[in-house]
């Protein structure tokens, strides 16, 4: 019998494992990390350029994006996205330097291209578009409603750092 314990401990302590691995917010994890990344306002022609860090917290429930435009461009953003498993639903809460704070949602990825999509108190609406590219570079658009549709606000590709 006390044989079968360390046994049973082992498939208890793996069964927890696999349970972390599993959690939804895994889907996240092709983006953990940090990124350095280049890109337009279309509208303008002005070009950007931002670092983007994405970390594992909240025991692997959760992750903590980091977004900082770089100088002369002055925005900077703190992400937290979860999964609410009453929705089914991925869930991002963005703070910005300007006190902006703005909450968002996704279903998850749709093979390369996981969409966040704002509540309805964001106006306009807004979305933030990743699409996983070859070469293992990140494509990032920021829409933003316009005349009742939907047009980019501006658009970065990443590079893994």
């Amino acid at each position: 019998m006390r044989a079968l314990a360390p046994i049973a401990l082992l498939l208890i302590c793996g069964a927890c494992m696999a349970a972390e691995r599993t959690l939804p917010i895994r889907a996240m994890d092709p983006l953990l990390g940090s990124w350095a990344c280049q890109g337009v306002f279309p509208a303008s022609g002005k070009v950007i350029a931002s670092t983007m860090h994405l970390a594992s917290e909240l025991g692997g429930a959760g992750v903590l994006k980091r977004h900082d435009d770089l100088p002369p461009s002055s925005y900077r953003a703190l992400e937290i996205w979860a999964y609410d498993a009453k929705t089914l639903q991925f869930r991002a809460s963005v703070v910005d330097g300007s006190g902006g704070v703005r909450q968002f949602s996704a279903s998850g990825w749709d093979g390369d291209t996981l969409t966040w999509t704002s509540a309805p108190d964001v106006q306009p609406a807004q979305k933030f578009v990743y699409v996983r590219q070859p070469q293992g570079t990140l494509r990032v658009d920021w829409q933003i409603m316009r005349d009742g549709r939907f047009v980019l606000g501006d658009t970065l590709t990443c590079k893994r750092q």
